[in-house]
């Protein structure tokens, strides 16, 4: 045993390589599960649903137990290794149970308990009832993993303490994420009912819900109601659990190293960032404020959060492929990005922009089927923007346009989670391609400081095809674009605004030294006017009736 551990830890595990793995390892305990454990209309367990659902639940587990298992014994990447190659066991809980069980197998689900009897059940291991819920299968591989990890810690501190304390973390871990519909009830409504009162709480919210539209919409009339409800809560569970995946893989990304981690989050460029977020935000809002949404209850926030993060990703991931290729650019114009200053290497860019591109989709995905196309669109967008062979960002115009493309998916995807309606002739055509023109117009401006670099490596900007007279060609758009959005959204108000933004944007391009910062603080602002303004027209609607 201790060679083996001794292997595993001088085994080299990509970042790519584990979560390829990982996944192959989820898949073999599918086709198990679907064998030994049912659904309530005996669907297979194949459908995009269920796995994305199963599969958080088993990375959140997976991330939270490195998490505990790294806190004990300081060292976070030896832990992911360990509990990568220990992942198997988790093929033995539906073999056990179909053995026991002489083919038929046992029902596995969370444990739909809440106050006292969800303590009983914690101090119980999983209460009386084996053959549901926490089956005999699912306690034997629970019991082995404690057993393991207890071995583990021990074995390399030398403190039956710490192992003890780490041995219950762990299963402190596995009960609530295994009885996550139990304990959120208790946590909203601070008593305890019976199960099936649980499943009608979870029934009735999820309906009165955005994940109601989002999961089957057209869809709806052709199953039946339990299949229905299976579905919105494979939906609401998965957001749940994604959130808690991306908590517990922050903070094993931070303890495994603190400085490629501080690298990454330097190069966000939030200025950028906090545009498309902003963007959702919209979207969204548009949609409530034209009553074109469900009321809203608390778990339309879970979907939202889903959102924001799969948009920080999917930057985040367009961001690490425009450093790998331009990177010649950058050592002119950017030096101080972390692949010219050496902090992060091409292939640690590349894998690290893999695993955004993998979150961003899982998250869109939790969130609905509409937004999960949006970011298709945007990932789309920001690859043939930035890599060969296109690498659209050559040429002007279009690589403006581009950008243009991923802010209304964007837009339309904060717009679609939100509206009950899904006929893209509900969002304003109009409106959509004002945002078009009105962004390919002013975005010109992020290539003013990349200038000298795009000159050396043959990129065509209105920065370099025009030299001195650049600025006032890109003043001139950016205060047009401005001047349009009253036209577009239809709301002459906003001249209030307008006028003197379009002005000051002028200004700031036109202005030596040229300095970035104060027009993305100037686009802020303005967005922020206009948002005020919707909400103060809300506000005066909604009283005056």
């Amino acid at each position: 045993m201790e060679k083996f551990i001794t292997d595993i830890k001088n085994q080299k595990v990509t970042l790519s390589g584990w979560v390829v793995t990982f996944v192959c390892i989820l898949f073999v305990r599918f086709i198990f599960e679907s064998l030994s454990s049912h659904s309530s209309t005996g669907v297979i367990t194949s459908d995009p649903y269920t796995l994305v659902h199963y599969g958080l639940f088993f990375l959140a587990t997976v991330l939270g137990t490195i998490c505990i298992l790294g806190f004990s014994t300081k060292d976070y990447q030896v832990s992911a290794k360990i509990i990568l190659f220990g992942l198997p066991v988790i093929w033995i809980a539906p073999i056990i149970d179909l053995l026991l069980s002489r083919g038929l197998g046992f029902k596995m689900t969370y444990v739909f308990e809440s106050g006292s009897r969800l303590i009983y059940d914690f101090f119980t291991f999983f209460g009386s009832n084996a053959s549901q819920g926490a089956t005999y299968g699912i306690r034997v591989e629970i019991l082995i993993i404690l057993i393991s990890v207890f071995y583990f810690v021990w074995k390399t501190e030398k403190n039956l303490l710490k192992a003890s304390l780490t041995t219950l973390s762990t299963y402190i871990l596995g009960f609530v994420l295994g009885s996550l519909p139990g304990v959120l009830y208790t946590l909203i409504h601070l008593h305890g009912v019976g199960v099936s009162e649980i499943l009608t709480y979870f029934q009735n919210t999820i309906v009165n819900s955005n994940i109601l539209h989002n999961t089957l919409h057209e869809g709806s009339l052709l199953v039946s109601n339990i299949r229905f409800f299976e579905l919105g809560f494979d939906k609401l569970m998965s957001q749940i659990l994604f959130i808690i995946s991306c908590i517990f893989g922050g903070i094993l990304f931070w303890k495994i190293n603190s400085q490629k981690f501080l690298a990454v989050v330097k190069n966000s460029r939030p200025e950028r960032l906090n545009f498309y977020l902003a963007s959702l935000a919209c979207g969204a809002g548009y949609a409530y404020i034209n009553d074109l949404g469900n009321k809203f209850v608390w778990i339309d926030t879970l979907g939202f959060i889903c959102l924001m993060i799969a948009w920080t990703a999917l930057w985040m991931h367009a961001v690490h492929l425009n450093d790998i290729i331009d990177i010649e650019i950058d050592k002119i114009s950017n030096t101080e990005r972390p692949l010219i200053k050496k902090e992060l290497s091409e292939k640690e860019m590349s894998e690290i922009g893999f695993l955004f591109l993998v979150i961003a989709l899982f998250g869109s995905w939790s969130a609905g089927f509409y937004p999960f196309f949006m970011s298709l669109v945007y990932a789309a967008a920001s690859y043939i923007y930035s890599a060969p062979p296109l690498r659209l960002r050559r040429f002007p115009i279009v690589s403006s346009f581009l950008i243009s493309v991923a802010c209304l998916s964007t837009i339309l995807a904060g717009f679609f989670y939100v509206s009950i309606h899904k006929e893209i002739q509900v969002f304003p055509i109009l409106l959509a391609v004002g945002i078009i023109i009105i962004v390919t117009l002013a975005i010109n401006f992020k290539d003013m400081k990349d200038i000298e670099g795009d000159k050396a490596e043959g990129v065509m900007t209105i920065g370099t095809l025009f030299g001195n007279r650049a600025p006032i060609i890109i003043g001139l758009c950016m205060a047009l674009a401005i001047l349009l959005v009253p036209i577009f959204l239809s709301f002459y108000l906003l001249y209030i605004f307008a006028i003197p933004a379009s002005i000051i944007s002028y200004r700031l391009i036109t202005k030596k030294p040229y300095k970035e910062k104060p027009i993305f603080i100037l686009r802020f602002v303005f967005l922020a006017c206009i948002a005020l303004s919707y909400l103060a027209i809300y506000w005066l609607a909604k009283h005056a009736l």
